[in-house]
């Protein structure tokens, strides 16, 4: 884990504001990196994208900057504007992930023994879940 992370890690934990900032900011990086993926992928400069989607060229570069918080309907217009699709999802913090993770793997086991028709004393030792990879 780098210095910065350290940091934000204590510092998150400390103070509640200081995490919902940082989560805000993550947020508008991940936006505005898919953004510049998306323009660069089609071979576009940010006034070409601009032409195209009907924004400013300044529009454009305050996402890319993360300076500007878009809205999902201003997304999915530029989206539109290059044949495109805007997709959103829920992703899970690592912590939930992880145990999510885990119990998937457990129901996969528990129907794998079930299918195979064996019990667990039939089996060979189980390796823990964090194991697993």
């Amino acid at each position: 884990m780098s210095f910065i992370d350290e940091y934000i890690e204590k510092r998150s934990a400390a103070s509640n504001e200081f995490a919902v900032e940082v989560a805000q900011e993550s947020e508008r990086l991940d936006i505005a990196v898919a953004l510049v993926e998306l323009r660069h992928q089609l071979g576009m400069s940010q006034k070409q994208l601009a032409v195209v989607s009907g924004k400013s060229q300044s529009t454009i570069a305050r996402i890319e900057s993360g300076a500007l918080n878009p809205s999902v309907g201003l997304l999915a217009e530029i989206a539109a504007s290059v044949d495109r699709k805007l997709e959103v999802s829920f992703a899970c913090g690592p912590e939930h992930a992880n145990k999510a993770r885990a119990a998937r793997r457990k129901k996969i086991f528990e129907r794998l023994d079930d299918l195979l028709g064996s019990t667990p004393s039939q089996t060979t030792p189980a390796l823990p879940m964090n194991s697993i990879s």
